[in-house]
């Protein structure tokens, strides 16, 4: 066999697969290499007492690139303890007087998964690499077959309907934890179904995004619910992320279930050449509106123009979706995750212009009331001194204009005491249409401009947003601000993910119709807001649970209205298939309206948030995230919920208190 050699961004993207694995066979000792003292799969390094070697063998599909490398299916994976220090650390490796035999004990008998890290070889063997690793997690499930079945999930938040949609029309599928190095899956979760890939060319993977995949047979895809496999989460070893195994046995009971009663993703979907005629209705000639969907595709292709990489789901609708439905939504995160730029690139979408209808007010630590961004009126001339924000301004020319669509956007949100700055706001915006009129002076007041001096209206084409950070150069937003808004974290994509070349959609969006107020606010809402039972009994029981340890905080009826209007307006495709679940939208609520109350101190709220053991690096659940638990009906809920509570539990562990 001709061996070849491959470039270093091969390797990078070899290097974000994951296998499963085991620790290597001490019965066979061939098939160790002799890097140690003696052929067991752990051992000390013969170059240096210090250094323990061990040896993992894969009991999954390994990158199909491997085989052309050389590679033997039983050849091993080889690490050293100080390559592997993160995790090793986390089980208090290095406390132990005999490492050697602790490492057995903690490997032995059980699942790995693992990264592969290929690193050029210099000897006279004829291999040009070592096959090294990076331990991901241990698993507690025990090694119980020899051939284990990769199960990737499309990525969250997308609907069964959006994904067979995409497997018809031959349009873009992502496997966001799967590169296409990997053979080809033979199953798929998707949002409550499993799909069976019953041949290799099925489907096939994008030669410029390593977790991009398409359809060239999707008439022979067949799905199932996942109802109808009982045992399925309980066969599923080793779940990290958006993967999942199960062992070949297992995976022979589902291929004979499909073949019997599996149907195809065929007889449920519309063609491409009926969703091109619907995008044809929506012509400027019969003088209608830009769609909601032509809309997110837009925000999208704007995103992709200015190299700025968000998740579609997560970041682009659920913001939108946030902001739509309420008076304003807060984009949070740690500075560089790009929340001025995806605010910007909103407006940008609507048409919006800046010093327009597009107002940036930059805020200063130094703002402590109101008259620092609306100005004051000097009694001895009679005349109102308007900010340098010039807010007031603006908002008289979108009082004027009420047709059109305006944003505010106040960066840096809680660089001063938002409480106190933007107080005439707060309760405005939770007051009918009719009565939101923004008073910046007293009526009685001498003032010469008779405009104002009947206040200013605050109509609904105002759209107000902000941007936080949440560090010790900030403040905090009061409860009572987050009872009326939405706070938007934004994660930063690994950059592994942002540095992938990113594909655009074959079709070209629509850049040219306009977005007014009557699009935005009737034709893409839907007027009535309703929560189903298992929802309004989850809400129910987190607001008991909260009020337990702080009576000021909790789910007022106003977050649950919110919470509702924003499950009834998720966006839709042309077929009216919402672009992302209604559990996944339930979870990004419960973490933007209700989670981000959870703040103060250990002693006040361990036991709602949980504990994070530093030295074991593990999370202790608390009671929040235990209700969640008992709530879920497959692994994919609450998520995001979970991860939010996980991550405060270690905030709560480091620092004494949780913000």
């Amino acid at each position: 066999m001709t061996l070849i050699e491959i470039n270093d961004k091969t390797k990078r993207e070899i290097n974000n697969c994951y296998i499963l694995g085991r620790l290597a066979d001490d019965s066979d000792p061939n098939i160790i290499p002799p890097l140690g003292q003696d052929r067991r799969s752990v051992t000390k390094s013969h170059r240096n007492d210090c250094i323990i070697v061990f040896y993992l063998q894969a009991v999954s599909d390994e990158p199909k690139i491997l085989n052309s490398l050389g590679k033997e299916p039983k050849e091993c994976y080889v690490s050293f303890d100080d390559r592997n220090s993160r995790y090793l650390q986390s089980i208090k490796y290095y406390e132990q007087p005999d490492k050697v035999q602790f490492l057995r004990e903690h490997l032995s008998g059980k699942l790995i998964l693992f990264k592969p890290k290929l690193s050029n070889r210099n000897d006279n063997t004829g291999h040009r690499y070592h096959y090294n690793f990076e331990i991901v997690l241990v698993s507690d499930d025990k090694v119980d077959a020899n051939d284990y079945i990769t199960i990737p999930q499309v990525k969250k938040g997308v609907p069964a309907v959006r994904f067979e949609k995409a497997c018809m029309e031959n349009t873009p599928i992502q496997l966001v934890d799967y590169p296409n190095h990997m053979e080809i899956p033979e199953f798929i979760l998707c949002d409550g179904f499993l799909y069976f890939i019953p041949e290799q060319d099925i489907l096939q993977s994008s030669a410029q995004n390593m977790t991009t995949y398409y359809a060239t047979k999707p008439e022979l895809i067949k799905k199932l619910p996942l109802s109808e496999f009982t045992e399925f989460w309980d066969e599923i070893k080793c779940a990290y992320r958006e993967l999942g195994f199960i062992s070949a046995k297992f995976a022979g009971k589902l291929r004979d279930h499909f073949n019997t009663h599996g149907s195809s993703i065929g007889q449920q979907e519309t063609t491409r050449k009926e969703e091109k005629d619907r995008k044809k209705s929506y012509s400027i000639e019969e003088n209608t509106t830009l769609s909601e969907v032509d809309f997110i595709e837009r925000l999208k292709g704007l995103a992709l123009e200015e190299g700025l990489i968000y998740q579609e789901e997560e970041a682009l609708i659920n913001f939108h979706t946030a902001l739509k439905t309420g008076n304003m939504a807060v984009l949070g995160g740690m500075s560089g995750t790009g929340k001025t730029q995806l605010a910007l690139l909103y407006a940008k979408a609507l048409g919006l212009k800046k010093d327009e209808n597009l107002l940036i007010v930059p805020i200063s630590p130094s703002y402590t009331e109101p008259t620092d961004i609306l100005g004051y009126l000097n009694h001895q001339l009679g005349i109102f001194m308007e900010s340098e924000t010039g807010l007031v301004s603006f908002l008289e020319r979108a009082n004027e204009e009420k047709t059109e669509l305006f944003m505010v956007l106040f960066d840096e949100m809680n660089l001063g005491q938002v409480e106190h700055y933007f107080s005439p706001f707060v309760s405005l915006l939770e007051l009918p249409q009719e009565q939101r009129k923004l008073q910046i002076f007293s009526q009685d007041a001498v003032c010469y401009n008779r405009k104002l001096k009947g206040g200013i209206p605050i109509n609904n084409n105002i759209l107000f947003v902000g941007t936080a950070n949440f560090d010790e150069t900030t403040k905090d937003f009061s409860n009572r601000m987050l009872d009326r808004m939405n706070v938007i974290f934004l994660e930063k994509l690994t950059f592994g993910e942002a540095y992938v070349a990113k594909e655009k959609d074959n079709n070209e969006y629509d850049r040219e119709t306009t977005v007014n107020r009557n699009i935005y606010r009737n034709d893409w809402m839907n007027k009535e807001e309703h929560l189903e039972e298992n929802e309004i009994s989850l809400l129910d029981s987190l607001h008991d649970l909260i009020r337990e340890y702080d009576s000021q905080i909790g789910v007022s009826f106003r977050t649950a209205k919110g919470i509702g209007k924003y499950l009834s307006n998720i966006p839709c495709d042309y077929d009216g298939n919402p672009l992302v679940t209604r559990q996944t939208a339930f979870d990004y609520q419960i973490k933007q309206r209700i989670l981000t109350k959870i703040r103060g101190h250990r002693e006040q709220m361990q036991e709602l948030v949980g504990t994070f053991e530093l030295e074991s690096n593990r999370y202790q659940q608390g009671l929040i995230a235990r209700l969640l638990m008992e709530e879920r009906t497959d692994e994919a809920e609450f998520k995001t919920s979970l991860n939010f509570l996980f991550q405060k539990a270690k905030e709560l562990t480091r620092n004494g208190y949780v913000l």
